[in-house]
């Protein structure tokens, strides 16, 4: 009966310790951006960056008096709790995964205007990555909308604006019509999601195995035993064997 109740608090184990990667799998949280002029704002001073393209996702991680601190496509910030939607899922295409090129040579820009500090040169051949528009310095008689990109260039990511009216940017974005259950702001402040996204990855992986070895080794010992007393069972079977001497049988004196 010990036995048996060791091995199911060992199945328990297993269970609790693989349980751990599956919570943090089901605590993870997007905002949606259900209306237009939705901005991502930065980092430092939460300034405005770019309006975030409508019906996609920010990665929310927790909250910061009336902002979202959150991530975008690989880029931290933040953007107003009352301007998104938080959900509880993860959507399969939470950002705009789209690239342009410059039809002629110019310059990445670290403000909407081009009297700002330029971040690097341009040319026809590199690729920009595209994050969401701004209405920025009046280039043109017809436009102010400029893009905020990134540039990967000598092993380096740099980020910045690009006037639209250069690009070659004609590719309109396609509406994601994913949705997930709505969940209150409160759910990040929750015991279960705040210690579990806290851990880093290795930190989960040691403690799954810090919980599962001694389980394991607990389990050998429990039925090792048992191997040992079959083992020994079948021996003494062999022993109580008769052995004939002519017209009679004679017991091994052990035996009796």
């Amino acid at each position: 009966m010990k036995k048996i109740i060791t091995i199911f608090i060992f199945i328990l184990t297993f269970i609790s310790a693989f349980n751990i990667k599956k919570t943090n799998a089901e605590v993870n949280f997007y905002a949606k951006i259900e209306s237009n002029d939705v901005y991502f704002y930065s980092q430092s001073d939460k300034s405005p960056l770019f309006e975030l393209p409508y019906s996609y996702f920010v990665k929310v991680e927790k909250t910061e008096d009336s902002f979202y601190k959150c991530s975008y496509n690989g880029l931290e910030g933040y953007v107003k709790k009352n301007e998104v939607v938080l959900m509880n899922g993860t959507p399969s295409t939470p950002y705009v995964d789209s690239y342009f090129k410059v039809f002629v040579t110019n310059y990445l820009y670290e403000d909407p205007t081009q009297t700002s500090t330029i971040k690097n040169s341009l040319s026809t051949s590199d690729k920009l990555k595209y994050f969401g528009k701004f209405k920025g310095q009046q280039i043109s008689s017809t436009s102010n909308l400029w893009y905020y990109c990134s540039l990967e260039k000598d092993g380096q990511i740099f980020w910045g604006y690009v006037f639209s009216g250069i690009s070659d940017y004609l590719m309109p974005i396609q509406t994601n019509n994913e949705s997930f259950e709505k969940v209150d702001e409160s759910v990040l402040s929750s015991p279960a999601y705040s210690q579990v996204t806290t851990l880093s990855t290795r930190t989960k992986i040691l403690l799954i195995v810090s919980i599962a070895l001694p389980s394991a080794i607990i389990l050998y010992f429990l039925i090792k035993p048992s191997r040992i007393q079959i083992t020994r069972s079948k021996k003494q079977i062999k022993s109580q064997k008769k052995v004939r001497h002519g017209d009679y049988y004679e017991f091994d004196e052990n035996d009796l």
